[in-house]
């Protein structure tokens, strides 16, 4: 049977479960063949994944001589070194490489390899995005405390049923303590067969700002493992950013104003006013918003009430800026809450999903009288979505891991 559990006593189980792995987590300063250091090799997203491509993966140790062997359908080859910068965190100490690839073609697979110190990996597939149609693979937060085996299962089932999307993004919370060395790897390693040949789209949660008191700190491990696309921010670079991809132009907006504001402040204006000018400057026909937390209060279902501190920050925006659709995470429920506009159930502006759980952190989320148009039973299991795009239309479904769809929404565009 399905036990679902309290915000609080998972956070305790999750403690109990760090404190029980420290004796059996490895050593990363300790040397090691290079054979067997070239760990969780992955790409990123870029500002145009169509053309572009990071390639990242780390070490325990520094080496030399490290590469990314880059190949074309006809057998080309072209050679690029890698960057490294050491991350210093939970006391240990790693070394992330990475590749930025340019000038690729839209529509084509590539292969690479890494070359570290005279090492070899396996060819792994790039494949650059189209220009008029997309398809993503969405999971919300993953945080476990079952070693991510949930994660796994959940991932696993969305991959397999769909081996042709390269694409996919998690939705934020993605580790349960963002300073636990430990939790990392186990995520990594969840998905560890499946990141070398897909781009992955990072959203930042609350957890990654926790340090491993439970206090909130800076996201430093979040930023070191993912190198996202430039803001301009001297201050917040990484914490959010945007791209084209297909026929739609995604930001990826940061919800921690309240954790990361008194650590370093300004989060939130400077990221309002960067929204503004970045989709005015888009030509892109569709524009989809990835945050982490939701905009509804599930403590109230007064009206005016129901709507909390991130959705009062930045709905009035997406109003503005003719938002089509936006999604969160942070509840662990799946909710289609419909188009809201002003703050108000609507048949115009922009359309909000909560997209659910993909760990085995499970809490019981009331019903909202005003905004939950499709909800899943509780207590509810795990779930992951689909999200499609061509230049007029947007399809979103959601599946539980056993294929089952449990619901399923198309946006058409009236704007052309």
């Amino acid at each position: 049977m399905l036990k679902t559990i309290s915000r609080r006593a998972f956070l305790r189980l999750s403690a109990f479960s760090f404190f029980s792995a420290i004796m059996g987590k490895f050593s990363l300063a300790g040397a090691a063949p290079a054979a067997e250091d070239i760990f969780y090799p992955r790409q990123i997203i870029t500002t145009d994944p169509a053309t572009s491509r990071v390639i990242m993966w780390q070490s325990r140790n520094y080496h030399n001589s490290c590469e990314i062997v880059l190949k074309t359908s006809s057998g080309e080859e072209k050679i690029q070194k890698a960057n490294c910068h050491a991350l210093e965190d939970d006391g240990e100490k790693i070394f992330i490489y990475q590749v930025r690839l340019e000038n690729l073609q839209p529509s084509l697979q590539y292969t690479y390899q890494i070359l570290q110190d005279g090492v070899k990996t396996a060819w792994y597939p790039l494949n650059t995005t189209g220009l008029s149609s997309i398809k993503v693979i969405i999971f919300p937060d993953s945080q476990c405390s079952d070693g991510y085996v949930t994660w796994h299962n959940v991932a696993a089932s969305a991959f397999e049923a769909n081996p042709d999307t390269r694409l996919f993004i998690n939705m934020g919370d993605l580790v349960d303590n963002g300073e636990a060395a430990y939790q990392w790897r186990q995520w990594f390693d969840a998905i560890s067969d499946y990141m070398p040949g897909r781009t992955f789209i990072p959203v930042m949660g609350n957890h990654e700002t926790y340090d491993l008191n439970w206090k909130c700190r800076l996201p430093k491990a979040y930023l070191g493992y993912f190198t996202v696309p430039e803001n301009g921010s001297s201050k917040f670079n990484g914490y959010y950013y945007s791209f084209d991809c297909g026929p739609v132009h995604f930001c990826v907006l940061n919800t921690q104003f309240e954790e990361i504001d008194p650590i370093q402040s300004g989060l939130i204006l400077e990221q309002l006013q960067w929204l503004e000018n970045d989709i005015k400057e888009s030509a892109q026909p569709w524009k989809v918003i990835l945050m982490h937390k939701d905009i509804i209060n599930y403590d109230s279902n007064e009206p005016l009430a129901d709507i909390d501190i991130v959705g009062r920050t930045f709905m009035p925006y997406f109003d503005q800026l003719n938002i089509d659709l936006v999604f969160t995470a942070h509840q662990h429920t799946y909710r289609r809450h419909g188009h809201i506009f002003n703050f108000s159930p609507s048949d115009h502006g922009p359309v909000y999903i909560d997209t659910g759980v993909a760990g085995n952190c499970r809490y019981n989320v009331p019903r909202t009288k005003r905004f939950d148009k499709i909800m899943l039973p509780q207590p509810e299991t795990d779930n992951y979505l689909t999200f499609e795009a061509t230049m007029s239309t947007l399809t979103v479904k959601c599946f539980l891991p056993d294929g089952k769809l449990m619901d399923s929404f198309v946006a058409t565009n009236n704007k052309q």
